[in-house]
């Protein structure tokens, strides 16, 4: 019984990732893991059968209006939301399925006594609290503004906008996905709620500082799941904005990685079975431009960053799409 419904880390992880002898030397992926658990460990009080289940739907604890069962949804789901933060493969991710399984042996042993099922969700439920604090985007809008400055960008056939105003429009979401990048760099992206064609996405260093912003146009899901032919938009293009044209030849294979998960739509498992889906997601032609942000300027005042183009570095080295999880 006890496997019916403790759905937890060795469970999961069996159903993430193949059962063959390599598969306890598979990089965990915290994302795919939570697709796979369920809601909570109480779905309904209409049959409970485990001493678990039953103290989820019975205990009421003293002042309370009700049982623990919305405590128990509140709590799978900040595990849910720590797990697709927690990428692939990264210390974050082994550390959160390991106090996970902790807890839930934790709660097992609890029985059917529903002050220990409270205490123990309870304090749970503080350690993902403060889990999700450390795990928010290492973005801070004032390191933003100071590497956007006054620069302003134009798109053909549109008239100049300031940067910054171009980037936040396409990070107006929250939290603000964010996956390390094997140079240690840490790449943050989103997009423009109800328009998710509309992203940005900032690659900052391990300290903080920005190191590139990008504007994004019309490539997500540019290669639908049912289709065989990509439709990007007819405007699509990443455009990059950086002040040392070091940060393009460092980051340049890692986003080019980004934009085919992106035109996929994220969450894809390039080592399996999106395999042949990611391989001809890279292979599209996205036109990327790049601009120099310390562009000089013969009238003091914004400065229009198409006056300073960039050439693209030549880069060696490849990163999966299947890296960047949502």
């Amino acid at each position: 019984m006890r496997r019916q419904i403790f759905l937890g880390i060795g469970f999961c992880a069996a159903l993430g990732a193949s059962l063959g002898a390599n598969a306890a030397d598979a990089p965990r992926n915290c994302p795919a893991i939570a697709t796979k658990i369920p809601d909570a460990f109480a779905p309904t009080c209409s049959h409970p059968q485990t001493p678990l289940q039953k103290a989820i739907c019975h205990y009421k604890p003293k002042h309370w209006t009700g049982n623990l069962l919305l405590l128990d949804s509140s709590l799978m789901h900040g595990y849910k939301q720590a797990l697709r933060a927690a990428g692939v493969g990264t210390p974050e991710c082994t550390h959160l399925l390991a106090s996970q399984k902790v807890f839930e042996n934790k709660l097992e042993a609890c029985g059917s006594d529903g002050d220990c099922v409270l205490e123990t969700m309870t304090k749970r439920g503080f350690a993902l609290r403060d889990i999700r604090e450390h795990q928010q985007a290492p973005l801070e809008a004032a390191a933003l503004q100071r590497f956007a400055g006054r620069a302003t960008f134009q798109n053909p056939d549109h008239k100049p906008v300031p940067l910054l105003q171009r980037i936040q429009r396409g990070m107006d979401i929250y939290p603000l996905p964010h996956r390390g990048l094997p140079n240690g760099n840490t790449l943050v992206w989103g997009f423009q709620p109800h328009n998710a064609t509309v992203q940005s996405l900032v690659v900052v260093n391990h300290q903080g500082a920005v190191q590139l912003l990008g504007a994004v146009d019309g490539i997500y899901l540019g290669l639908p799941k049912d289709k065989t032919q990509p439709e990007l938009d007819a405007n699509a293009r990443i455009t990059l904005f950086v002040r040392d044209p070091q940060a393009l030849a460092q980051n340049l294979s890692a986003l080019r990685a980004w934009a085919a998960a992106s035109i996929l739509g994220f969450n894809v498992d390039c080592g399996g079975a999106d395999a042949a889906r990611c391989k001809a997601a890279e292979a599209i032609p996205v036109p990327i431009l790049a601009y120099r942000l310390s562009c000089p300027q013969k009238v003091p005042g914004d400065a229009l960053v198409n006056r300073c183009p960039l050439p693209l570095p030549a880069v060696s080295g490849k990163v999966s799409p299947g890296l960047f999880w949502q």
